[in-house]
């Protein structure tokens, strides 16, 4: 009985391993790598904002100031393209570089089994023997030989399932790091806003008079200049 329940857990434990290998990415070096390279390139764009509230003197009227949130929403749309195109060119080379292994060790069996075949001829018969499935546009497109057998074809299916996988996750940062640039640059507008209305109305009138009378040489406190003039 103990050595039944021991077998047991055994087997149990080396189901769960399989299982974790074959379904987390961070066990998988080549997916690891660019899982880290996908994940920092979303968390530095997440720290951009489409709002400009840190340089406040240059907004003279509201028209300057309208313009220059558009122009920074026009280079933040800039910089979120530049990332993207780095993410898609990460992924790329993930999916080539596991495609090449697999390919290579698909290679490497089909030569392996032509090479036995050739020094140990099997004697002919009349029985049918099954063929392999001839190869097909995708696979061509691929770069994948001829004559893949069923377990080569089903290991193909499988990294290309796993690859389906990683781009969810994929797609699931980059729409986070997305709508954290939205929140994140509402609430500092917001937060700015608050902050005006709570320390700059009791001394707007002073902090005015120090922004345009000329004989003075005060200058308003930092963070209370107004973010537009009227």
């Amino acid at each position: 009985m103990r050595m039944w329940k021991k077998q047991i857990k055994q087997n149990n434990k080396i189901t769960a391993v399989n299982q974790l290998e074959e379904n987390l990415f961070m066990l998988q070096p080549d997916f690891r790598e660019h899982l880290f390279k996908h994940r920092q390139l979303m968390l530095t764009m997440s720290h951009y904002k489409f709002v400009d509230t840190c340089q406040q003197s240059e907004y003279k009227n509201i028209d300057d100031f309208s313009k220059a949130q558009e122009d920074r929403r026009m280079q933040v749309a800039k910089e979120i393209a530049q990332k993207s195109e780095e993410s898609r060119k990460n992924i790329k080379l993930l999916f080539d570089a596991v495609l090449k292994k697999l390919r290579d060790q698909i290679v490497g069996e089909i030569t392996m089994d032509e090479t036995n075949a050739q020094k140990n001829p099997e004697p002919k018969n009349n029985a049918v023997s099954m063929k392999k499935k001839e190869t097909n546009s995708v696979y061509e497109r691929l770069e994948f030989p001829a004559g893949m057998t069923y377990a080569h074809r089903s290991s193909l299916r499988r990294e290309c399932t796993r690859f389906l996988r990683f781009a969810y996750l994929a797609d699931f940062l980059s729409l986070e790091s997305l709508s954290t640039i939205y929140i994140d640059s509402v609430s500092t507008m917001i937060e700015r806003i608050r902050y005006l209305d709570e320390h700059g109305t009791q001394e707007m009138d002073k902090i005015m008079v120090m922004e345009f009378d000329d004989n003075s040489t005060s200058q308003a406190p930092r963070g209370r200049d107004p973010l537009f003039y009227t």
